[in-house]
């Protein structure tokens, strides 16, 4: 099945050579510490020594710029950032069509008066917090996977020992069976 033209962005950031845009990983504790969260309930196996010797933050968060409003989970979300309680529908998580952008018009200087600016002023802002706030819900989708991702892991190590103890247990009843009959 074709694509429709257009439709296609090119490789994923993370295959992309140098000179495109720069990621930024984002560690799920540091990311905690620096919105006062306590840490994730435990690292995943092989990686408690890192953990236990983990670096402070690299740097504090940039202030917000005079006259801008700042972009943060409250503003989007209604409240504070944590990935323990934050659920996302299933229409969040679905990729969101590629849709066609419009033709660009040219417009002739002679028409460039102070109500274009005013709406390519306002058009801009408006482009620049739709992309924050997508970028910040990317984040936020990725900060949860990875709590999720951890806390998967402690409850399948969770698992593990209830059942090595359910088997040393069922030993314990067959040898007590054995010795002194049936309960």
């Amino acid at each position: 099945m074709d694509a429709p033209p257009g439709a296609f962005a090119g490789p994923p950031p993370w295959e992309r050579g140098p000179g495109g845009p720069e990621l930024e990983y984002v560690d799920l504790d540091e990311f905690l510490r620096e919105h006062g969260l306590p840490p994730s309930p435990g690292p995943p196996p092989g990686r408690a020594a890192a953990a236990a010797t983990a670096p402070p933050p690299r740097c504090p968060p940039t202030p917000p710029v005079p006259g801008e409003a700042p972009l943060e989970a409250e503003a989007l979300g209604g409240g504070p950032f944590d990935p323990r309680r934050l659920r996302f529908s299933q229409d969040e998580l679905r990729p969101q069509p590629i849709a066609r952008k419009a033709r660009k018009v040219h417009v002739p200087e002679e028409q460039k008066d102070e109500r274009y600016w005013s709406r390519r002023s306002r058009n801009n802002a408006a482009a620049k917090r739709s992309r924050d706030a997508r970028r910040l819900k990317e984040n936020q989708i990725s900060v949860r996977a990875a709590f999720l991702e951890r806390e998967n892991a402690a409850l399948r190590q969770d698992v593990a020992a209830a059942r090595r103890e359910l088997a040393r247990f069922r030993g314990l009843l067959a040898r007590y069976e054995a010795r002194h009959g049936a309960l």
